[in-house]
């Protein structure tokens, strides 16, 4: 899945610009397959408004980026019966997220770079009745794109029942599109871009028409 964001800092006028760019790409070329909202203004009022906004005029999946769960729980009611994939979840947060997620029946995202730590958090997440898991190693670049992908890898060819779908949070431009092939070869990713240019979009649909 390739998701491209949208900030609740934007005015209407630009979000709607903006959303109305990412509709037309995904009917011409597949991408993005959903929109993040991204909690930038870090309060909850705008970035519910901005998640009203994009619930009327999308019909895709939606994800909701933010670390703060006062900010989620606001923002998760105008599109309830979407159920949003939650970004945000760490170790500080857990226990909130993970009760918005079994409240709403939501997938929750697990961000921790260490990776022993990170599945304990995502059993700990199940344990307490979240439904699906999906786990962020923190990719910040190349080097640990490549790192984390292979023994993410290994530790599911070596333990079956800990196969998470990964995250991989990156920015922009042919960096970010070489992060989100890495990731995609390797297995069932949410790359989350902050923006790639039809080129890089046409690149990427065509490499998941090939691997779906």
């Amino acid at each position: 899945m390739i998701a491209l964001t949208v900030s609740d800092a934007m005015d209407a006028d630009a979000s709607i610009i903006r959303l109305s760019e990412l509709i037309k790409r995904n009917a011409s070329i597949g991408i993005p397959d959903a929109i993040c909202i991204r909690n930038d203004t870090f309060t909850p009022e705008p970035f519910a408004s901005m998640t009203e906004l994009i619930g009327k005029l999308w019909n895709g999946r939606i994800i909701l980026e933010t670390d703060d769960p006062s900010s989620l729980a606001k923002a998760i009611l105008p599109i309830i019966d979407r159920a949003p994939i939650l970004v945000g979840a760490n170790e500080d947060n857990l226990e909130q997220f993970s009760m918005v997620a079994k409240m709403f029946g939501c997938p929750l995202c697990i961000s921790c770079d260490n990776i022993d730590r990170l599945y304990e958090l995502a059993q700990s997440a199940l344990s307490s009745g979240v439904g699906e898991v999906v786990i962020d190693p923190m990719m910040r670049n190349m080097k640990q794109c490549l790192e984390r992908c292979t023994d993410i890898a290994r530790i599911k060819e070596e333990m079956p029942e800990l196969d998470h779908i990964v995250a991989v949070r990156t920015w922009s431009g042919e960096y970010a599109m070489t992060m989100a092939t890495v990731s995609l070869l390797v297995g069932d990713a949410i790359v989350i871009v902050d923006d790639l240019d039809s080129d890089c979009c046409d690149t990427l649909s065509a490499l998941l028409s090939s691997i779906r």
